[in-house]
């Protein structure tokens, strides 16, 4: 661990913030029992998504993987919230830990290993259907659908079905429950209290244990393949507490008399064990501790005792430790006292023998629920992601529900290192190491190109020459040796949006729109790496910001920096050299362009047709009607939609042999002909289809919900084809004429006793005269559900919202789009509390699921509904 003196010099120093691959930074970690208060913690801003940074007390360097202010959500017109791990005790990493998913407000999005976003996952794999990864291949996810096991497989981007459990409505994991460690059970619960374990391999099915009735939180699935249930009720009576049940469902013992954020693990010596939250418990073994259970005898050993303003979440990996994370309800400040391991994540052995203080989460109560860390590891225990909002609501004015999602490396083995002696000290600080820059022009051996390149000779580029793309895909890769790396360009108001990746890993998105144009402009730079081979990689996106003229992508060169001794520089050039030969292009794709009135294009729906010059061909097709489909079928390896962008344009959904990849908002200001409005690569080759569907929705700048299909383009191994021409803006199509006056909106009150409105489970009436109406219906048991059927464009539930209020579900059209917190510590009738707009004008379903789930301050988990307000 750090020396006092080592610390007491960081301190007097200020906090040192070091931006560097996290590849290249050791995991540390402090073992001793100070009190360590976050530093700069009302002004610390992390950094840009792809950064990291190092925790000023521990040591530990980590990775920000999102900003979900900045992310445009799939389902919605506007950016995301919240970007975050579902919760603790499910692991969001494959079983080799080479992907990782994470949740995007109500969708789940998949990531690299390495935290690089990739794709969305379908939507049918959301918040409720409970994904949880396979532990034998690393492509498959399982997850549920109403009352089926399906699998995804993410590598040939296949749903199938494993079980349909016919004998019930809906099956559920309860939420916490991961995947068995053997990777072959399941523990389910049909319809809210019939529990069973399936077997995967033999599609196998135990005794069913039914509850009766009775309340209770969770589920999990022991390293033996027996069940813990954690009952409402607590005490030491049966169905209170934890409960221990055997493979056959028959019931074994009382493990813990009061619930509490729990995991389960083997123990270092290969005993079933349960990592428990005590809080609850009547006669704690220890005062707010982290207690090990053994479950073969229910034997208690505390782990460690935390201060009564901390509660806690747990995840236990495969190898032996616990990972322990702290939050504090009250929002201490530093300034006014600041209790031992608050706001930590910790690493605790499962022998007691070291408690390893790895990081501060610095999340702050800005909302009841969505800022608690959730801490979860991998299987193996290396790598851990939390979500934190950084208190930015305070410092940037962010929403109250708002996180984001950050990565820590652990490692193999690590141990703590020896505390390093502090340094005698120095009048002055020594020198830095003299670090040189060398330049390398984008035609130099150390840069590879792929794709469609144009080559461009200006006297204002570096060296008189740059090369420049807009096919998406097409990337320019620099191999270098050193510890930095500058990309240089030429940057315009044509210029488009580039990623940029380095030793193969996305670290950032760079928009190269600039007005005024500018040239040999530094678009990128990195440094801090670890000495050594690396490389660079600037890709094409074809795509382009609302301001830009096109999407070029422009390399003039790069400037790469290595440490002392300095290299020996290149000689320098002659006054006047001869331009140096371009490289010979390495084999591209082939692109074939197929025109939208193509045997090979399937229109469904009314589409209109529209002939203006600026179109592909001299026409293109165009249609507003949601569900209205454009298909492709093509053999290759990649395609591109070509399409029209205007400011009446709207959003589509784009699908890839039949699964939805995305949701594309097609607006542009000020209008765009011919442009790459989507591409996919990388597909095995072979026969595939392209389908772009309209939503009929669009973004609050649009005037229409418009999607235009000028083209598609398919992708096949082959030569590279003729270069494009140097950019030059598009004409300006005729305007598209205004739309008509949208009708006035009426709304209507539907009371929770309409006709229209469903419900399963129990609900109880509850009449008083603050209802509307006269009465609203209650309900506390999981998996109840209301769901009304209404034609219109609006809805809002209306409830009842007080200091008992619990956590509620919302699904629109059978899918899963918030989880609403319906706590106020001031009761208020006729509350709206929860409302949609903007949706596609047709007959729509709104359901409102308990959850089963309340937040710390709230003394119960109902759920009510008083009314509905539809608008048309």
């Amino acid at each position: 661990m750090f020396s006092a003196k080592r610390l007491t010099a960081k301190l007097a120093i200020g906090t040192v913030i070091v931006i560097m691959s996290i590849s290249s930074f050791a995991h540390a970690y402090l073992t001793d029992a100070g009190t360590y208060v976050p530093l700069n913690y009302f002004t610390f801003i992390p950094p840009a998504a792809g950064g990291s940074y190092v925790d000023a007390n521990f040591g530990t360097s980590i990775k920000r993987l999102s900003n979900a202010m900045g992310t445009k959500s799939s389902v919605t017109s506007g950016n995301l919230t919240q970007i975050t791990n579902e919760y603790s005790t499910m692991s969001p990493f494959n079983t080799d830990n080479s992907f990782l998913i994470i949740q995007h407000d109500s969708y789940f999005g998949l990531y690299s290993g390495a935290g690089s976003y990739l794709r969305d996952l379908p939507f049918a794999i959301n918040a409720g259907a409970e994904p949880r990864w396979s532990r034998t291949d690393p492509n498959v996810i399982y997850f549920l659908s109403n009352n089926q096991l399906k699998q995804y497989n993410i590598a040939t981007l296949a749903t199938t079905v494993v079980r349909t459990f016919s004998e019930y409505s809906l099956v559920r994991g309860m939420g916490e429950s991961d995947i068995s460690m053997d990777g072959n059970h399941f523990v389910f619960v049909g319809d809210s209290q019939s529990i069973f374990i399936y077997e995967i391999s033999t599609d196998r099915k135990s005794v069913v244990f039914n509850t009766q009735g009775k309340g209770f939180d969770s589920l999990y699935i022991t390293p033996n393949n027996n069940v813990t249930v954690t009952w409402f009720a607590s005490g030491t009576s049966r169905y209170n507490g934890i409960e221990l049940f055997d493979s056959n469902m028959n019931f074994v013992r009382q493990v813990a008399r009061a619930g509490g954020h729990m995991d389960v693990s083997r123990d270092i010596n290969g005993d079933e064990v349960l990592l428990w939250a005590n809080a609850a418990d009547p006669t704690p073994v220890c005062n707010n501790g982290i207690v090990k259970i053994r479950l073969a005898d229910a034997s208690q050993t505390c782990l460690i005792s935390l201060d009564w303003s901390l509660a806690e979440h747990v995840s236990a990996p495969d190898n032996g430790w616990v990972f322990v994370e702290t939050y504090a309800p009250a929002d201490p400040s530093p300034l006014a006292g600041w209790p031992k391991y608050t706001d930590e994540i910790l690493q605790i052995k499962l022998d007691g023998s070291e408690i390893r203080r790895v990081a501060h989460h610095r999340s702050r109560p800005f909302d009841s629920y969505y800022y608690t860390p959730r801490a979860s590891a991998s299987n193996d225990g290396t790598k851990l992601v939390f979500s934190s909002n950084f208190g930015l609501q305070a410092q940037l004015g962010y929403p109250s529900i708002y996180v984001d999602t950050y990565l820590i490396d652990l490692g193999p083995g690590v141990t703590a290192a020896a505390p390093a002696p502090a340094p005698a000290p120095a009048p002055s600080p020594a020198p830095a190491p003299t670090s040189s820059t060398s330049r390398f022009e984008q035609s130099d051996a150390s840069v590879t190109l792929s794709g469609d390149w144009t080559a461009n000779s200006l006297a204002a580029h570096s060296s008189g020459g740059a090369i420049l793309s807009m096919t998406a895909g097409s990337r320019a890769t620099f191999s270098f040796n050193g510890t930095g790396v500058s990309w240089v360009a030429y940057r315009d108001e044509w210029s488009g949006i580039a990623k940029v990746y380095l030793d193969g890993s996305l670290v950032g998105t760079v928009d190269t729109y600039l007005s005024p144009g500018k040239a040999q402009a530094s678009a990128y730079s990195i440094s801090g790496l670890a000495s050594g081979a690396h490389t660079l990689a600037v890709e094409a996106t074809g795509t382009r910001s609302a301001a830009s003229g096109g999407s070029w992508v422009w390399v003039d060169a790069f400037d790469a920096t290595a440490a002392a001794p300095a290299p020996t520089p290149a000689p320098a050039p002659a006054p006047t050299p001869a331009p140096a030969p371009a490289p010979a292009p390495a084999p591209t794709p082939t692109t074939l362009r197929v025109e939208q009135t193509a045997s090979a294009v399937v229109l469904s729906g009314d589409w209109a047709s529209n002939g203006m010059s600026l179109h592909s061909g001299g026409s293109a097709v165009l249609s507003m009607t949601a569900g209205n489909r454009a298909t492709f079928s093509f053999n290759g390896t990649g395609a591109k939609w070509i399409a029209y962008k205007d400011e009446w344009a709207g959003i589509a959904r784009v699908y890839l042999d039949g699964a939805l990849l995305g949701q594309v908002d097609t607006y542009a200001s000020p209008n765009a002909a011919q442009v790459v409005a989507y591409s996919v690569s990388g597909l095995v080759s072979g026969n595939h289809t392209l389908a772009i569907e309209a939503s009929g929705t669009r973004n609050n700048l649009s005037g229409g919900s418009w999607i235009w299909v000028d083209a598609f383009e398919a992708v096949s191994d082959g030569t590279a084809p003729t270069a494009a021409p140097a950019p030059t803006a598009a004409p300006a199509p005729a305007p598209a004429p205004a739309p008509a006056p949208a009708p006035i909106p009426t709304t209507t009150r539907l009371e929770q006793n309409a006709s229209s409105v469903r419900y399963s489970n129990s609900w109880t009436t509850n009449s008083l005269a603050t209802h509307s109406g006269g009465s609203a219906v209650l309900s506390m048991t999981t998996g109840a559900s209301a769901t009304l059927t209404f034609t219109g464009t609006a809805v809002s539930w209306i409830g009842y919202r007080d200091q008992w209020s619990g956590i509620a579900r919302v699904k629109l059209d059978g899918q899963l789009i918030a989880n609403v917190d319906t706590y106020l510590s001031t009761a208020r009738s006729q509350a709206v509390t929860y409302s949609i707009n903007k949706l596609t004008s047709g007959t729509h379903t709104l359901t409102i699921e308990v959850s089963g789930l309340k937040n710390n301050s709230s003394g119960g988990r109902w759920v009510w509904i008083d009314a509905f307000d539809v608008t048309k």
